[in-house]
């Protein structure tokens, strides 16, 4: 999906200090990856954004479900793309906009607690004749941040879970004291993604106005409207007006 190469590259597009580089941060994360995949037989992975490399560890459920080894160091790419790659696609656009949400959440943490928060939800995943699904838990929490505010290392994580409705239901938990983040709070961060007139021109999109229509309507010129096109797919992480528009309804931005 191209919402999710877009997210992909954001978080492996960081600016990273080199000093800031210690290899135990990496290697207590991969023991915890570790220690999650022995005790729950799930699927936890590691990537790492700054090397673009994903450590995947495989209970025996992940081992058997996703076809996967014990341990699989992947060096062409951060992300768990062999997992990603059966997910329900409305489900990874949810989650998605859910991480989205998340890092914009994030930004308004001090590093030191943002490894305090986690973002959970379910996803349907195909089996592998892609002839039925099952629902999974799926966890996203991002360890060794810098203090750039640019995230070193995510730590995701994927175990079987009671099939109770179809669909996503997810949200931003704190590990540290147990307390989810209510959807208000977050979502308020959502609302600060775009200004004013980016929200008034994306809902001229979704009503099927081009730069032009637009321009006469706001009574601002056809490249300021352009300008602010690029800019809102820019902000949502997205190649083109469709993805925004979607995004946009679903995030209550328009």
């Amino acid at each position: 999906m191209k919402q999710e190469k877009e997210l992909k590259r954001l978080l492996t597009g960081q600016e990273f200090v080199n000093s800031e580089y210690d290899l135990t941060l990496l290697e207590s994360t991969k023991s915890y990856a570790c220690a999650y995949a022995q005790s729950t037989e799930g699927v936890a992975v590691v990537s790492d954004f700054h090397n673009k490399v994903c450590y995947i560890y495989a209970g025996k459920f992940g081992q058997y479900f996703f076809g996967l080894p014990e341990y699989l160091e992947d060096y062409n790419t951060a992300f768990e793309n062999v997992i990603f790659d059966r997910v329900v696609k409305d489900d990874l656009l949810e989650r998605h906009i859910l991480e989205l949400s998340f890092l914009a959440y994030l930004k308004n943490v001090p590093a030191s607690k943002k490894s305090e928060y986690l973002a959970s939800c379910f996803l349907r995943i195909y089996n592998e004749r892609r002839s039925d699904t099952m629902q999974i838990l799926h966890t996203t929490r991002y360890l060794n941040c810098l203090s750039n505010g640019s995230i070193w290392c995510g730590l995701c994580t994927y175990s079987p879970f009671p099939q109770t409705s179809l669909g996503l239901n997810g949200g931003i938990v704190n590990t540290y004291t147990g307390l989810t983040v209510s959807k208000d709070e977050y979502r308020q961060n959502n609302n600060k993604l775009l200004s004013k007139r980016q929200k008034e021109i994306l809902g001229f999109l979704a009503k099927g106005l081009g730069s032009k229509q637009i321009a006469e309507s706001l009574n601002i010129s056809f490249n300021t409207v352009n300008r602010h096109r690029q800019d809102i797919l820019s902000v949502l992480r997205v190649k083109n007006t469709v993805a925004a528009v979607e995004i946009g309804i679903k995030m209550n931005l328009i």
